[in-house]
């Protein structure tokens, strides 16, 4: 009887439209979860949309700093680099640059510069501590330390030509000429000549200068009473070799072509206590 009670109350069309009105809220229960669900993604997707921005704007302002600076130390660098010391001066200032130095930035024994000298012009070369052809970037040596003028003369001969050199010195230079056994002193200007064809009095002239009678310098900070570099020096050969040049008359002239050697570094670079200026003292030797 109950049974029956109850399936009189509840008929088949009214179960069917309680199926369909679940089916109904089931949908839009989905269709809310999808929503919540679309709603977060897009939060969160604006979160992170805002922290890029902000992580871009903090790039761009250190990149526009960067880009403020960098022109300006590459200006002070370019005022370094176009300032030149006066050779005829002992004492000059130093130019100071913060960098620190590598091994591939310091000379090594063994290199050899070559240099040709045109006519009616001379060849300057220079061996300094920043500046120059050859650079030491030594604590013992100055800028300018030795300046090497090598000019041409007799051009007019058609055989051979001859040279005149002329040293000069802003820091201590010892110097052995070929043929002698010891080095010495160099004043503070010296000059000498090669030639075949010419004599000079009282001045030292050489047919030729070869790699086994070169002209020796020896470049540093301090001499001894013993003549000798307290703490170290570096040794440089200056030779030349022969060379067929043809005239502008069709003839074929010699001349010559210099070469500049690093010999040694003696005792070496201590790269360990280099300055914040970048430059390199030399080792401390045992005993000195």
């Amino acid at each position: 009887m109950i049974l029956a009670q109850v399936m009189k109350l509840y008929s088949v069309d009214q179960i069917r439209m309680l199926e369909e009105r679940m089916n109904t809220y089931e949908t839009w229960v989905f269709i809310f979860v999808l929503l919540i669900a679309v709603l977060v993604l897009i939060a969160v997707m604006q979160r992170l949309t805002i922290a890029k921005l902000k992580s871009l704007e903090t790039f761009k302002s250190k990149l526009s700093l960067k880009e403020i600076t960098t022109p300006l130390n590459q200006k002070q660098s370019t005022m370094s680099d176009v300032a030149i010391a006066d050779i005829h001066t002992i004492t000059q200032t130093p130019i100071h640059s913060a960098m620190t130095i590598q091994g591939k930035d310091l000379p090594d024994p063994g290199m050899v510069f070559k240099y040709a000298v045109p006519l009616n012009k001379n060849k300057i070369i220079t061996i300094g501590q920043r500046e120059g052809n050859v650079i030491t970037r030594s604590t013992d040596v100055l800028d300018h330390h030795l300046t090497i003028d090598i000019d041409t003369l007799d051009v007019s001969n058609l055989e051979i030509l001859s040279y005149s050199l002329e040293f000069r010195r802003e820091g201590k230079v010892l110097i052995q000429l070929p043929g002698f056994k010891d080095f010495r002193e160099m004043g503070v200007k010296e000059k000498i000549y090669i030639s075949k064809a010419l004599t000079f009095e009282d001045e030292p002239c050489f047919e030729t200068l070869d790699t086994n009678h070169p002209l020796r310098f020896r470049l540093g900070g301090r001499i001894g009473a013993d003549g000798k570099f307290k703490a170290g020096y570096f040794e440089f050969h200056l030779f030349s070799k022969d060379v067929f040049e043809k005239t502008n008359s069709g003839n074929k002239r010699i001349e010559k072509h210099f070469y500049l050697k690093l010999v040694k570094i003696f005792p070496g670079y201590d790269t360990a206590e280099q300055t914040k200026e970048g430059l390199v003292p030399m080792l401390a030797r045992f005993g000195g």
